[in-house]
């Protein structure tokens, strides 16, 4: 028996993501469904798609090249309906053989740390994480996260529980917001952190001022002059090559350094 994934899909509790797929046709049905017409791998099916039928929400992606993933049952989506999602990118193609694989512990064995794709603007393929599709010429934003453990009290556990969130959900909620994250589907963040709205970032923001703006300090400034003293000892240590290779060349040093010091006098003077 062959394995036939956009059949899978119509399963319940799929949690399948059927890439390379296009959209072949959208209809209504007799009784008002919406009808997907989905061509992958030279196979073509037709599946429910999710919620009520719209001329011009499900056919404005016909023809299209994008990934077919199962609805959660919920409110007017239709019991085994899918969703057809494009790429942005219409160049995007999933490529299995460059996912690489990682040893993770629990029973589901090894699990992809990274899967491949490919597009015009990168041909030769590339990886990107798993659970993100790639934004406009294969572009997204790699997870550059750092880990931090806290511990947090009853109080604050009940408050994330009364607007239905584990501790661990509000203040990733709250870290999108106060650090101003926007995440675009031109270029997808990895580590997925978005904020909840313009709104949200300016109160985030207008609390982290009142309450410890006192102790702010002005890092744009600092991390300009680091990389200032960055760039003049980079200066420095190319300065120190061209005096090695001056002398390799049979120079004396103290020649150079008296080339150095009538360029420094005629500036003076001048």
């Amino acid at each position: 028996m062959i394995f036939d994934p956009l059949s899978e899909l119509t399963q319940p509790g799929s949690n399948l993501r059927v890439h390379n797929a296009r959209l072949i046709d959208a209809q209504q049905s007799e009784t008002g469904q919406t009808l997907l017409t989905i061509e992958h791998a030279g196979i073509t099916r037709e599946l429910i798609g999710a919620g009520p039928w719209s001329e011009e929400h499900n056919r404005r992606d016909v023809g299209q090249i994008g990934y077919v993933v199962a609805a959660k049952p919920f409110g007017e989506v239709s019991p085994g309906g899918c969703y057809f999602r494009p790429y942005l990118d219409q160049s995007l193609r999933r490529v299995p053989e460059l996912d690489r694989f990682e040893e993770v512990s629990g029973d589901e064995g090894p699990q992809p740390e990274v899967i491949g794709w490919y597009c015009d603007a990168k041909p030769g393929g590339f990886r990107a994480p798993v659970g993100i599709v790639p934004g406009e010429d294969g572009r997204f934003v790699p997870d550059e996260t750092i880990e931090v453990t806290l511990r947090v009290p009853p109080e604050f556990v009940r408050e994330a529980h009364q607007v239905q969130m584990t501790p661990a959900e509000l203040l990733r909620s709250f870290v999108g917001d106060l650090a101003g994250i926007q995440n675009f589907t031109a270029c997808p963040r990895a580590d997925r952190y978005g904020s909840n709205g313009s709104d949200e970032r300016d109160y985030a923001e207008a609390w982290l001022h009142r309450a410890h703006g006192f102790n702010a300090i002005d890092l744009d400034a600092l991390e300009n002059r680091a990389r200032e003293d960055q760039e003049r000892q980079w200066q420095r240590d190319e300065f120190a090559d061209l005096l090695d290779e001056f002398e390799s060349a049979g120079g004396q040093a103290d020649e150079l350094f008296a080339a150095v010091q009538a360029i420094l006098d005629k500036q003076e003077k001048g």
